[in-house]
C-alpha cells in the first residue's frame, strides 16, 4: 500500500503540473509578468495532497517568518516532500537546486520561470550566484536552499556546503533556518512508499546581515547547521 501511494503522489503532482499548474503560470507570469507569484497555486494544491495522503503538517515558530519576502530560506533536506511542505508553511519559493534538473523536459523550463537558480559542477560557471540570489530578492521572491546537497538517508544531517554562506557574507542575504522533521519518513529517499502520519516544519529566528556580521561564512555555516539540527528528534534525545 506504501508504495501504491508513492506512485500516485508523484503521478498527481506531475499531472497537476501539466494540467492545472502550467495554464495557471501562464496566466500569472506570462500574462501578468507576475512570475514571482506563479506558483502560489501550489499551496492549496498541496494542502490538498496533504489532506488526501493523510499528511499533517505542524508548523512551529510562525512568528519567525517575516512580514517580507526578501529571505533565504535553510533548511535540512531529507525528502521529495521538502519543498512540498514548504510552499503552505512558509512562503512560495523558488529555489537553488543542481543544474541537471533544468534537462528534465517541461519541468527544466518551469525551473527557470518560477526563479529557480542553477548550481553547476563546474565551479566556474556558478561564478556570480550570490548577486543573481540578491536579485531575484530585491524582485519580491523568497529562495530555498538545501546546503546538505542531497538528500538524507537516515534522517542525520549532513555536513554542510559552503556556497550560500559564503553568499551570504559577501551580499548581505537574510538567512531562515528551518528544521524538516520526519519528512523523510513520510516519502522516503531510500524507497518507494508514502506513510501517513506527521512532518514539522521548525522555524528558527531569522538571520540577518548584522548578526553574522562579525562571523566568518565558516562560522556561520556551523552555526546555521547547530541551530536546524537542535530541533531534530535525534538531537533532542541525545
Amino acid at each position: 500500500m506504501a508504495f501504491i501511494r508513492a506512485v500516485l503522489y508523484y503521478l498527481l503532482v506531475a499531472l497537476a503540473l501539466c494540467i492545472t499548474g502550467l495554464p495557471f503560470m501562464f496566466i500569472v507570469g506570462g500574462i501578468f509578468g507576475k512570475w514571482q507569484y506563479s506558483t502560489k497555486i501550489c499551496v492549496v494544491f498541496f494542502r490538498l495532497m496533504f489532506k488526501l495522503f493523510g499528511i499533517k503538517v505542524v508548523v512551529e515558530g510562525k512568528e519567525n517568518i517575516p512580514d517580507h519576502k526578501q529571505f533565504v530560506i535553510v533548511a535540512n533536506h531529507q525528502s521529495f516532500l521538502d519543498i512540498n511542505v514548504i510552499w503552505p508553511s512558509i512562503a512560495i519559493t523558488a529555489f537553488i537546486a543542481k543544474a541537471d534538473l533544468w534537462k528534465i523536459p517541461v519541468f527544466g523550463w518551469v525551473l527557470n520561470h518560477i526563479g529557480c537558480i542553477p548550481v553547476h559542477k563546474n565551479p566556474r560557471k556558478n561564478v556570480g550566484m550570490g548577486e543573481m540570489v540578491k536579485k531575484r530578492l530585491e524582485q519580491d521572491y523568497t529562495i530555498s536552499v538545501f546546503p546538505e546537497g542531497h538528500r538524507s538517508a537516515d534522517g542525520r544531517m549532513l555536513p554542510f556546503q559552503n556556497g550560500i554562506f559564503k553568499m551570504a557574507k559577501e551580499n548581505a542575504l537574510p538567512l531562515l533556518p528551518v528544521t524538516l522533521v520526519y519528512t523523510g519518513k513520510r516519502l522516503s529517499k531510500t524507497r518507494w512508499a508514502l506513510t501517513p502520519g506527521i512532518t514539522k516544519v521548525i522555524i528558527h529566528p531569522l538571520q540577518t546581515p548584522e548578526s553574522f556580521a562579525d562571523k566568518t561564512a565558516v562560522q556561520l555555516r556551523d552555526d546555521i547547521h547547530d541551530i536546524i539540527e537542535s530541533a531534530l528528534p535525534y538531537r533532542k534525545e541525545a
